[in-house]
């Protein structure tokens, strides 16, 4: 009988400490995601909301695709922003999240997280990146896994926004 004692001994051990490292990481998490989100900042929807940061890395053709076309994402349905309010997608890196230093900010969006999606544009394709979010960013209702393509008409969900992409 004492035979079989340690090792259970052993094995609550083991679980008890399996469980304090999850509660770790989701707390360490979620304390991360909050302080990304700075609540001194009136947020209005479709007005620019740059760092200095991100205003250094923008290149001059905000909004133009390289052919003369604009690009923008148009709000669908969202719980956070107007529906049918346009952004327009710049030819560098834009960022959505809940963050204020995001390009596109989904300021109380429960299922979005500080920095959640980034848009790049490359040889002339709008790309959509899930930047490690919790939630995941979904295109047409697939989830995205790396740099994913985005053609005109495709949807994107971010949080629990949803925005339609146009050329």
């Amino acid at each position: 009988m004492l035979d079989l004692q340690v090792p259970l001994l052993a094995a609550k051990a083991l679980l008890l400490l399996l469980l304090f490292a999850f509660i770790y990481v989701v707390v360490r998490r979620g304390i991360g995601d909050l302080r990304a989100v700075p609540d001194d900042e009136v947020f209005v929807p479709g007005v620019e909301n740059k760092t200095p940061r991100r205003r250094a890395q923008e290149k001059p053709a905000y909004g133009s695709n390289g052919r003369g076309k604009s690009s923008v994402l148009v709000v669908e349905d969202s719980e956070v922003l107007a529906p049918e309010t346009r952004f327009p997608v710049s030819g560098g890196v834009m960022v959505l999240g809940r963050s204020s230093g995001s390009d596109i900010v989904l300021k109380n969006d429960d299922y979005a997280s500080g920095e959640h999606a980034r848009l790049t544009r490359h040889g002339g394709l709008m790309y959509v990146e899930d930047a490690e979010s919790t939630n995941g960013t979904y295109v047409n209702g697939r989830k995205a896994v790396g740099a994913t393509p985005l053609r005109s008409g495709d949807r994107v969900k971010v949080g629990s926004t949803t925005f339609r992409y146009s050329e």
